[in-house]
């Protein structure tokens, strides 16, 4: 009874796990052009990462159509630094920073939101024994914090309050 009482308390408030469902974005965002600032690169794996979650979590018709709006990422930064050194002086861990900045322009040019940036990091231990399997696990720890700049993307789409590109009405005119 205690069991059924708690689900039924978690449906009825809306509850549901972040991953659950699709992305639902505004219908502005229907049809979307993606490009990253500054590179020319078709197969860049952060857009195509982002176009393909777009299409499949999202629904969104990524098109190349200069009349639809644009999500413009930009400032995608990699790094690491040393995090903890060991008694011989070597390091042994370090911190992977990774970040990345989007802004949606309207097919007019002019900002539908503000520039938003999500960043991340991950503790990564060092071994010098293992170097290679160590540098596979830092490659896909940056592949895995990628991914998650996506999806955090996503969500913050979801939940973007839209610019109005008209001009606000006065209140002393009637």
């Amino acid at each position: 009874m205690l069991l059924a009482t708690c689900c039924l308390l978690f449906v009825s408030c809306g509850f549901h796990l972040r991953g659950a469902g699709k992305a639902e974005l505004p219908a502005v965002l229907s049809t979307l052009r993606v490009a990253i600032e500054g590179s020319q690169a078709a197969n860049d794996p952060l857009l195509t990462a982002m176009k393909t979650a777009l299409r499949t979590q999202a629904g969104v018709t990524v098109v190349d159509s200069v009349e639809a709006p644009l999500l413009l990422l930009s400032g995608e930064h990699s790094d690491s630094q040393v995090l903890s050194v060991g008694t011989t002086g070597k390091a042994d861990e370090y911190l992977l920073r990774y970040d990345v900045s989007f802004r949606l322009v309207g097919a007019d040019g002019k900002a539908l939101a503000e520039t938003q940036t999500v960043k991340l990091q991950r503790d990564h231990a060092f071994d010098r024994f293992n170097v290679i399997a160590k540098e596979r696990e830092e490659a896909d720890l940056r592949r895995d914090m990628q991914r998650d700049a996506v999806q955090q993307i996503l969500r913050r789409l979801a939940r973007v309050t839209l610019q109005s590109s008209e001009p606000a009405p006065n209140a002393n005119q009637r």
